[in-house]
């Protein structure tokens, strides 16, 4: 028999979070019971709390935990909802709180006013899904000046003060929908392409990829356009009626984006439903129940978990002048035969 000690889990009291988390039992109580009224960093902390006492674990704190602040487009859907909660619960051993907040989508100029305002509110280090325009750039660029880092999540920015970015190979991403749609179209014909907007380096990367692989191995299909929807399901729906109207006989459809509700419905408007390949990105219930009934071949997923716990050991480690490279997040491809057990988000 091992002489090693055994940790038994035990669970946590109320009055123990407490003390722990330096709150009130109150605060605890709204905490666990998920009621409102409480500060992201006050729930950050006593959810650290809780874990530590439950695992065992030594909450190391540093003079003060380090204030982290994310930034993510409001309504852009499941999985951009998913990454937010994921951000407020990565457990940082105490060593950081972590604020994600929402910011109107597709808004350079707002999102840029959103991360200057950081240098007032005593924010550490910032986290932010990134529209590819100058006014965030030179945001970006003001905060660093400051000692204020930065880190993209999800889509990337091209700036000198940016080290690094948290999130998929985009280009790969797209190369793996190319190559899964050459495979599976054989005959020669046409494709088309909708995307969120350009704002979104992650949407051109996905599209460019896809092109050319298309134009390297698969020379049978010709990319017949970029239709631009915004990635709201309404507008979806309208330019893909647009696109079948404009290119009869279209073998397939990717969607760098969101909204394929839209995209779904619009293939469903022409009976088209199983008759025109669609790849899309992003495993959410909705995905999930389109790959079931056939309204989706593929969806092209990155594990927002993952994307979450990167970002944020990267912002503290760099905050505590530690070397430490964010790992790439994997490309992962999901149909209906491999879907039981994958990850949402």
């Amino acid at each position: 028999m091992s002489d090693e000690a055994v940790i038994i889990p035990k669970k946590a009291r109320v009055s123990e979070i407490a003390r722990i988390a330096g709150v009130g039992t109150a605060t605890v109580d709204r905490v666990l019971n998920n009621r409102s009224n409480v500060k992201p960093e006050t729930r950050q902390r006593v959810l650290q709390a809780k874990h530590a006492i439950e695992s065992g674990a030594q909450l190391d704190q540093p003079a003060r935990p380090w204030r982290l602040k994310i930034f993510l487009p409001e309504e852009a859907g499941p999985s951009t909802e998913f990454l937010g909660n994921c951000f407020q619960n990565v457990f940082t051993n105490g060593r950081a709180t972590v604020e994600c907040v929402f910011s109107t989508k597709l808004e350079p100029s707002v999102l840029a006013r959103k991360l200057r305002a950081c240098a007032g509110q005593g924010i550490d280090a910032v986290g932010f899904q990134a529209l590819d325009d100058p006014r965030v750039r030179d945001a970006v660029e003001e905060l660093h000046g400051l000692n204020i880092p930065c880190i993209p999540v999800v889509s990337d920015l091209i700036s000198p003060v940016l080290g690094q970015f948290v999130g998929t190979d985009n280009m790969a991403a797209g190369r793996t929908a190319a190559y899964f749609m050459g495979r599976m179209l054989r005959q020669s014909g046409t494709v088309g392409v909708i995307s969120g907007e350009q704002l979104y380096r992650n949407h051109s990367d996905r599209e460019m990829g896809f092109r050319s692989a298309l134009r390297r191995d698969f020379s049978h299909l010709r990319v017949v356009g970029t239709y631009i929807g915004h990635d709201d399901v309404q507008e979806n729906r309208v330019v893909v009626g647009q696109m079948l109207d404009e290119h009869p006989g279209l073998l397939g459809i990717y969607n760098v984006g969101g909204g394929n509700e839209g995209i779904v419905a619009a293939l469903a408007d022409r009976d088209l439903t199983g008759e025109i390949m669609l790849i899309g990105h992003n495993l959410t219930p909705k995905t999930r129940n389109y790959l079931l009934d056939g309204s989706m071949d593929l969806v092209i997923h990155q594990n927002m978990q993952r994307i979450a716990e990167q970002a944020v050991q990267t912002l503290i480690a760099t905050l505590e002048n530690r070397p430490h490279q964010a790992e790439v997040v994997p490309v992962e491809v999901i149909t209906r035969e491999n879907i039981n057990g994958a990850t949402f988000g």
